[in-house]
């Protein structure tokens, strides 16, 4: 059978070696299509090989860039705004100061398993009060947004000769809070600029960012039941603004036990725009006052 295979489809193998047919003695030239063919393949390959190069080095960045503790990348594409709500895209004092003080800095207020805090080279820190194998820590971020809100709330009220609510002592710190995290950040993105206009500086140009409410997940994951409450008017003990626990969650009991508390007390965590004074109200008012005042509109 193989025998009748060979004889009608003729193998390499099966010419003799000391053939003298010219057919055979002549070097065969590979046909211009099978040429094509190879081409096409070796271009398709090439190409892939360079895409999975980019990707692997682009994989690369993106690991290396990722948050040290909530593992955020910088995938967010954002543009700059000069005219967002929280500057002069607010047509109102009132309505400015409460997109502000609706952020949420409450939530950076968390609580960390000790062991994971020592295997990634944490200080040691306050143990949580309702679960000593657990430490409270504030996240840098939200620290940040507690201390900008505060310079924030200053200057408006100084504008507007109001009292102000904040210590200056407190408003030093965060002054200097924000320089330092600024220069430890050394952001080095070239914004481009204007000679008319410093508004216009950087507007509407793209920068990576992490994602503030992922890293709000995170934190609320990590809960130590914090809320602002009388953020500027102080509270009798610290450990009150520790009440709040979310539904379901382990640390209610020792919560609850220790404020005498009944065995079905539960509160939400408040928004931390709740527990202030109503400082924006009339500001407005003010305004067009003044521009009255000065003959403007």
């Amino acid at each position: 059978m193989m025998k009748e295979r060979n004889d009608t489809y003729p193998c390499e193998e099966a010419v003799p070696l000391n053939s003298e047919d010219p057919s055979y003695l002549q070097p065969r030239q590979p046909s211009s299509r099978k040429l094509t063919i190879v081409s096409v393949l070796l271009t398709v390959s090439l190409l892939l090989n360079i895409g999975l190069l980019v990707n692997n080095f682009r994989g690369k960045d993106a690991r290396h860039d990722l948050s040290p503790y909530a593992h955020l990348p910088r995938d967010v594409p954002t543009k700059y705004n000069s005219h967002s709500p929280f500057g002069l895209g607010s047509t109102t004092e009132e309505d400015r100061a409460i997109a502000w003080e609706s952020l949420d800095s409450s939530a950076g207020e968390i609580s960390l398993d000790a062991d994971w805090a020592d295997s990634h080279s944490l200080p040691e820190s306050a143990p949580f009060f309702w679960d000593q194998d657990r430490r409270i820590y504030l996240l840098n971020g939200h620290h940040s947004l507690h201390c900008m809100r505060k310079v924030r709330r200053a200057i408006v009220l100084y504008n507007y000769n109001r009292p102000q609510m904040d210590s200056y002592t407190h408003l030093v710190h965060c002054m200097d809070h924000l320089l330092q995290n600024i220069i430890c950040e050394a952001d080095d993105t070239p914004f481009y600029t204007s000679t008319t206009s410093n508004i216009t500086t950087g507007l509407g140009q793209e920068r990576m960012c992490r994602s503030w409410d992922r890293l709000t997940d995170w934190a609320n994951e990590n809960t130590a039941c914090f809320a602002y409450i009388n953020e500027t008017q102080g509270v009798g003990a610290v450990i009150d603004r520790f009440r709040y626990c979310p539904r379901g969650s382990s640390y209610l009991g020792p919560m609850r036990e220790y404020f005498g508390y009944a065995g079905d007390w539960f509160r939400e965590r408040p928004n931390d725009i709740d527990s202030l004074p109503r400082y924006w109200e009339g500001l407005d008012l003010v305004e067009m006052a003044r521009k009255k005042g000065e003959g403007t509109d």
